[in-house]
């Protein structure tokens, strides 16, 4: 008697798992909208929920599923999921009708922790006002005047590779290396500290250990991050954050240091850490409201709170290291692979060091052409967002499909950037696809490394002037192959949850070019401290 009515407790619970999980699978069907097949639970990301494939290649084996469709109907999970694959529908999406898409997703939730506060997780007014205030940031005239910064960390890099290169015989993973780099330059750079990620104790050092934690490649994170993308009722329900406690008690105690440092006030520097402090010093921020048909643009506010600041400042530490020192050193990987391209891209640095004198100037950006060139069709093979996430925020109609509120919006760069629809020859690295009459054949909305529309990635200018610096000051003393055993394709590691790192590592190997001597840098007279 006792086992039968456990037998029918189960039973009875199991069918209830099924109807919960299963009873929206019919909404594509309903709208007309073509649909890949769905699974109990799961939807059509079963092979990233089970840490099968990354996130890139699940969404590009949907994408590839209905190749004629402009749209395809999806679950992620349980969640209707729509796919958007004609590039005029991405652009009344990012840009025409950004407010109806503002969100990237989980719009419900934004108030259950701190680290959402931050201008990447943000939406609606909120995320508007918080965007407009922190834009003068970012400006060209902010960037060139925080150049120097920059290349201080250059000089700096330039006798870490020398080290580093004599430690392991010539032979290791870019990423390791650069990434020291970068982290190296937005502490500096945006918080005015210097961090000493490029000296001998980087290992155990706070940023370092800060940026493994959140980084760190292991299925407990991987499922706690599509947990909280698919279910975050139920994530919330637990009381989960999304990352890990020392890593935001490590930042409230680094910012409370440096605004103690500055006496809470802003100072001569104009950079990051001076913009909050004029934010904290008025307490609130003012902007202006998303405007929608319905609603005139009116004047908003945004208290500053320990938990603002913090989070803002961790959004911008992650993402100004890791996605240059990633998209860095997918540059440098492609460039090992086509020597064609390298040995083009390196006469264009040394004409450039012969032109300033061994000097690195802001300007670089734009008098080096070639190798933007290259970064750009890095980013285009390697996304460092390889699918753009957004969330229907208020029911609206795309094409003829009427939408409702909360339904999950995919762009897939990753497969966007490799259809040959749009790229001819996609797999192929060619740098030229980004210069003159090719780069203006580009369909628009096809091309989207750093977003688009009013969310195109505030950190632009800064992430290119970092990872310009940066492969200046490697490639013009030395050349790069692959080492032995280094794939001649990466395969992206389902464990990491949406940055496109490898499975194994992409060790290169770094060769002395002939007359390196004649490309030491010429360093400023006034320093600021970055050590190596």
């Amino acid at each position: 008697m006792f086992w039968s009515i456990v037998l029918s407790v189960l039973a009875g619970a199991i069918a209830l798992a099924y109807y919960f999980s299963t009873c929206n699978f019919d909404y594509w069907k309903k709208k007309n909208v073509p649909f890949a097949k769905p699974v109990p639970l799961l939807g059509n990301y079963g092979n990233l929920f089970l840490l099968r494939k990354h996130f890139n290649h699940t969404a590009h084996d949907i994408y590839k599923e209905f190749p004629d469709e402009p749209v395809v109907g999806a679950f992620m999970g349980t969640v209707p999921t729509l796919v958007v694959k004609d590039p005029k529908y991405i652009k009344k999406i990012t840009t025409k009708d950004f407010y109806y898409y503002n969100s990237r997703g989980m719009s419900d939730y934004a108030d259950r922790e701190a680290f959402n506060k931050n201008i990447f997780a943000s939406h609606g007014d909120y995320w508007k006002t918080v965007r407009q205030n922190l834009s003068p940031v970012f400006s060209t005239s902010k960037m060139k005047n925080m150049f120097h910064l920059i290349a201080d960390c250059s000089y700096a890099f330039e006798k870490l590779i020398d080290e580093e290169a004599s430690a392991t015989n010539s032979v290791m993973p870019a990423h390791q290396l650069i990434s020291r780099f970068t982290m190296a330059c937005i502490t500096s750079a945006a918080f005015g500290v210097d961090s000493e990620t490029m000296g001998e104790g980087y290992k155990t050092n706070p940023f370092t250990k800060a940026g493994e934690m959140v980084l760190n490649k292991s299925k407990t994170n991987c499922f706690k991050a599509y947990f909280r993308m698919t279910w975050p009722g139920i994530f919330y329900l637990f009381r989960l954050k999304s990352l890990p406690v020392p890593v935001m008690d490590m930042f409230y105690d680094f910012m409370t240091s440096v605004f103690e440092a500055r006496n809470h006030k802003p100072t001569s520097r104009n950079d990051f850490v001076d913009f909050i402090l004029g934010f904290k010093e008025k307490e609130f921020i003012t902007g202006e409201t998303l405007s929608s048909p319905t609603s005139p643009v009116k004047r908003t506010s945004v208290e500053v709170s320990d938990d603002f600041l913090v989070s803002n400042c961790l959004i911008f530490f992650l993402a100004g290291f890791e996605t240059s020192a990633t998209t860095s050193s997918y540059t440098l990987y492609e460039l090992a692979k086509h020597p064609e391209a390298q040995n083009k891209l390196l006469k264009e640095i040394d004409d450039y060091l012969e032109r300033t004198g061994n000097k690195l100037y802001y300007e670089s950006t734009a008098e080096l052409p070639y190798l933007q060139a290259c970064v750009d069709e890095a980013l285009r093979l390697y996304p460092v967002l390889g699918v753009s996430t957004r969330e229907v925020v208020e029911e609206v109609t795309l094409g003829s499909v009427r939408l409702d509120r909360g339904v999950q919006i995919h762009i897939p760069t990753y497969s966007l950037q490799r259809d040959p629809k749009y790229f001819p020859e996609p797999e192929e690295f060619r740098p030229e696809r980004f210069l003159g009459e090719e780069k203006q054949k580009i369909v628009p909305h096809t091309y989207m490394p750093f977003g688009d529309g009013p969310r195109l990635c505030i950190g632009m200018r800064f992430a290119r002037m970092q990872m310009t610096a940066g492969l200046i000051t490697l490639l013009k003393k030395y050349r790069v192959e692959l080492a032995p055993g280094t794939p001649t394709e990466p395969d992206l590691d389902p464990l990491t949850v949406l940055l496109p790192s490898p499975t194994k590592p992409l060790n290169l190997k770094f060769i002395v070019r002939e007359g390196w001597e004649n490309r030491v840098f010429v360093k400023s007279e006034t320093r600021a401290s970055c050590k190596a």
